[in-house]
This record gives C-alpha cells, structure tokens and sequence, in this order.
C-alpha cells in the first residue's frame, strides 16, 4: 500500500484545515477517505484540504475531493483545497476541472 498520513492541523475561526501528506491512489484512496471523514469537524463551516506535502494524487484520489465536497455541500460546510502553483498535482486538478467545482487556493494565508 502506498504511505501517507491525514492529519488535522488547526481549527480557527471555524475553518479546519486538515493535511494530506504522501500519495493518494487505488490502493490506499477508501483508506484516506475515511481518515478525512473521520477527522473532518461537524461544527466547522469550511474544511480547507492542505494538499502542499501531498506528491502524488490520481484519479480515485480526484474523486475523493469530488465526493467529499458533494457530502460537505449537503452538511451546509464547504471544501477548499490548498495546492502551490509548482505542485505535481496542479495540472492534474486543472484537466479535470476540479478548481471550478472546489475551490483552490496556493497558500493557506
């Protein structure tokens, strides 16, 4: 299976920002998903992705972002995911339009 690690790194101002670091593909991606679920505040209104530490996503790993934003929607939560202009995983969210359903920002600030 391939590493990685979700971790919760701060609540403020209702916002839970939540890193995602290492690789996210087939063989690990329910497992991701369910640690983001499982981290992911009910009481927060936004939940931002850090994606920054995160090197490799595919495309069950873009469908985790979709579903997870879909779910949020219906809680009245919204997703925003943080990826640096120079990330790997920039051109791929871009091909499958995902900066229009999601927003994305390059920095937390």
């Amino acid at each position: 299976m391939t590493e990685y690690e979700v971790v919760s790194v701060r609540t403020t101002d209702d916002v839970q920002v939540v890193r995602l670091c290492g690789e996210v593909d087939l063989t690990n991606a329910i497992e991701v998903r369910d640690a983001i679920n499982d981290i992911a505040s009910p009481d927060a209104t936004t939940i931002t992705i850090d994606l920054t530490p995160t090197t490799y996503l595919d495309s069950s790993g873009i469908a985790i972002l979709f579903h997870l934003a879909e779910r949020l929607n219906d809680r009245r939560q919204q997703l925003r995911l943080v990826v640096p202009p120079n990330s790997p995983l920039h051109t791929a969210l871009e091909l499958t339009n995902l900066p229009r359903t999601i927003p994305v920002q390059p920095t937390l600030d």
